[in-house]
């Protein structure tokens, strides 16, 4: 079962999980409290593909999916920075008005937004895809990253407008496939919370995006498990930033560094995909952008202290992100903060214990 996760030319899909009941699941748990299902490929979901998508939010991931939307659906768009949908318009793409305009227009609407407040905008705000009505019942997929809270809200105000809402955060989870790399090779993982029927109509423009989708149990569930594996991932780039650091101040090049880690318990997915064929690029161009980071690491923060639970990686987290965006890195990939630590001026020796005095 491990192995068939890793498989890149096969799908899982995990549905009716006791969400209370997946602490830190196994594949094995996983099968005793749900079903482990192999979709089939993406061709046989051509049939029952929405005829008209809406993707509202074109950010860098946004217009990635409407590229590979548009092959087979028409698509409706909608960005609150008219350049965005400017450059996306063409052949089968066609503007809208607002958000209500996609979803009148739409079978199955997109979101793909910066911040929970944006979520609650386009869908509960003036014009937004609730005041759209029922007169077909719109899917909404959301693929923010947000706090769970918002979709819990977003399901039960969707779910009063006669709307299906599935959150869907997503990720990258494929070799040298991770975020936008992801996005564009259509591997993303989807991480799904909410009820089995809107995740049945989904999985056709699921197949058409990623790789691997899994519905993990009520709303706010897929997203509690993006957050979970944004921490991992945000914390997997500083502990590279502070290795390759420690490593060039004995005069061990960084090319060395990542050769030797291939082959010890240093080596980790994150590194070899993600981190440095950026950082050997010497690309900064946002793939993910340290403010989204922050914002992920500051949702997880909150989702702690709702439980009781403390995190000081997490918290690290929170202070490192918050420091590079304080100094103009916000825009930046989060690979910056490898960057910017192997730029640090030594430190003096014995200046902590003085300032400390």
């Amino acid at each position: 079962r491990c192995g068939a996760a890793r498989d890149r030319g096969r799908r899982l899909t995990v549905v009716g999980l006791d969400y209370h009941e997946q602490v830190s699941p196994t594949l094995a748990d996983m099968s005793e409290h749900g079903e482990l299902a192999e979709p089939t490929d993406q061709s046989d979901h051509a049939a029952t593909l929405p005829r008209t998508v809406g993707v509202i939010g074109l950010g860098v991931l946004g217009r990635i999916m409407v590229s590979h939307l548009r092959r087979v659906a028409d698509v409706v768009v909608h960005d609150v920075d008219q350049s965005h949908v400017d450059g996306v318009i063409g052949d089968r793409v066609h503007p809208a008005m607002s958000p209500a305009d996609v979803a009148r227009r739409s079978e199955v609407v997109l979101l793909s937004l910066p911040s929970p407040a944006a979520v609650l905008d386009v869908i509960t705000g003036h014009e937004g895809i609730v005041a759209a009505g029922s007169a077909h019942r719109v899917l909404v997929i959301d693929t923010s990253t947000v706090a769970p809270e918002t979709n819990i809200a977003m399901h039960a105000a969707c779910a009063a407008a006669g709307v299906d809402y599935l959150e869907a955060p997503v990720s990258g989870g494929e070799p040298f496939g991770t975020g936008e790399d992801g996005a564009r090779k259509a591997t993303l993982t989807f991480m799904a919370g909410g009820e089995q029927a809107a995740f049945t109509r989904a999985i056709p423009v699921f197949a058409v995006l990623g790789s691997h989708w899994f519905l993990l149990g009520p709303a706010g569930s897929g997203t509690t498990i993006k957050l979970a594996s944004n921490l991992c991932s945000g914390l997997h780039a500083l502990v590279a930033a502070e290795a390759l650091a420690l490593a060039a101040r004995s005069g061990i090049s960084p090319a060395v560094v990542r050769q030797v880690f291939e082959h010890t318990d240093a080596k980790s997915y994150f590194f070899t995909d993600y981190v440095w064929p950026r950082f050997e690029q010497a690309s900064t161009a946002a793939g993910f952008a340290v403010k989204h980071q922050l914002k992920d690491h500051r949702l997880a923060q909150a989702l702690a202290a709702q439980s009781g639970l403390d995190l000081p990686l997490n918290d690290a987290a929170v202070n490192w992100y918050a420091g590079l965006a304080e100094h103009g890195d916000a825009d930046a990939d989060v690979t910056i903060a490898v960057v910017r630590k192997l730029e640090a001026p030594a430190a003096r020796r014995g200046s902590r214990s003085r300032e400390s005095t």
